[in-house]
């Protein structure tokens, strides 16, 4: 077990699912194809294993939910969309918007809408604050594309609105996820890295209890990583944590690589050593004849013998051929 005062990184790389109505999708479906996945690849496992998987799935699921359906400061635009996201055929679609242009121009209605919001509906709405608005000919890809903007500042908002909320980040060091002046397949991968980072964070604390303390600083490494890389959901960020926070895991894990760092020394005398073991033996053969491996059995007697290989011995003064 690691001494309880030392440094260790969680790999974090939670899977998330595509995006519908031209690159818009709702968040739950992302756990959802998760459980999907699992449900077929894990048939012949452990049934109490894929019980424990679903459970979590589920419970990260439930709170990506609830953080979305929380926000009171929903403006026109955003409420549309929860209403229109369903639309079902390109004719109901212009339909909806020539009713929504059509009433606001009659005076039929009075929307509110946040400024600044970026969409093309938002601005004609805000030009018939003062008497006139534009005339949009609703043709073509024209109509897809105001639904594909209202969905991307709803949900931009919504992200923003999670990560302020819980102290997390600043609007400043967001603005770069949220900017309306790049296109809008810029913009859907915008919010792709968005959710990639919701996901990490509501993972850790569902799953893992971990508070803002240890929160914060992961998602500045996310956040700093985003900013300069494209959306990458298979990408492992490596964030730091104090084996303190994760103690009362260790006596019900069964990790399959540890991993070891020694540095001792300072300036050109510093030695670094790396010690690797794994229950996966770095070649076939080592299987039958039990060749450089090491037995728990000795230490946790009574249960299954588990067989850990040494698969790494690394060290900067001594070179290895």
């Amino acid at each position: 077990m690691p001494i309880l005062g030392t440094s260790q990184t969680i790999p974090c790389c939670p899977a998330t699912g595509t995006l519908k109505k031209e690159g818009i999708r709702d968040r739950g479906e992302n756990q959802k194809d998760l459980k999907k996945k699992l449900d077929g690849s894990c048939v012949s496992g452990n049934r109490n294993g894929m019980e424990k998987i679903k459970c979590d799935t589920e419970a990260v699921d439930s709170s990506i939910k609830s953080i979305f359906s929380e926000r009171g400061d929903v403006d026109f635009a955003e409420q549309l969309w929860c209403k229109m996201k369903c639309v079902s055929s390109y004719q109901e679609l212009i339909a909806c918007f020539t009713l929504v242009l059509e009433s606001r121009e009659c005076g039929e209605i009075q929307p509110w809408i946040h400024h600044g919001s970026g969409s093309l509906l938002s601005k004609l709405i805000q030009q018939s604050y003062h008497g006139k608005m534009e005339a949009v000919s609703l043709t073509g890809i024209t109509p897809v594309q105001m639904l594909l903007e209202i969905g991307l500042d709803k949900m931009k908002k919504d992200y923003v609105s999670f990560f302020i909320g819980q102290e997390l980040a600043t609007l400043t060091s967001l603005d770069c996820f949220i900017s309306t002046s790049v296109d809008l397949q810029e913009q859907v991968h915008c919010v792709q890295k968005l959710h990639h980072m919701l996901e990490i964070m509501v993972s850790c604390t569902v799953l893992l209890q971990f508070k803002h303390e240890s929160l914060f600083p992961w998602t500045q490494i996310c956040i700093k990583y985003y900013r300069e890389n494209p959306p990458d959901e298979k990408h492992v960020f490596q964030l730091p944590v104090s084996s303190a926070l994760v103690k009362k895991f260790y006596p019900d894990s069964h990790p399959e690589v540890w991993k070891v760092d020694i540095s001792s020394g300072h300036g050109p005398k510093e030695v670094k050593t790396t010690w690797q073991v794994s229950t996966n033996p770095p070649v076939e053969h080592m299987m039958s004849n039990n060749t450089g491996l090491l037995s728990d059995s000795t230490v946790n007697a009574g249960i299954e013998e588990k067989m850990s290989f040494i698969t790494v011995v690394k060290c900067s003064q001594v070179h290895f051929r």
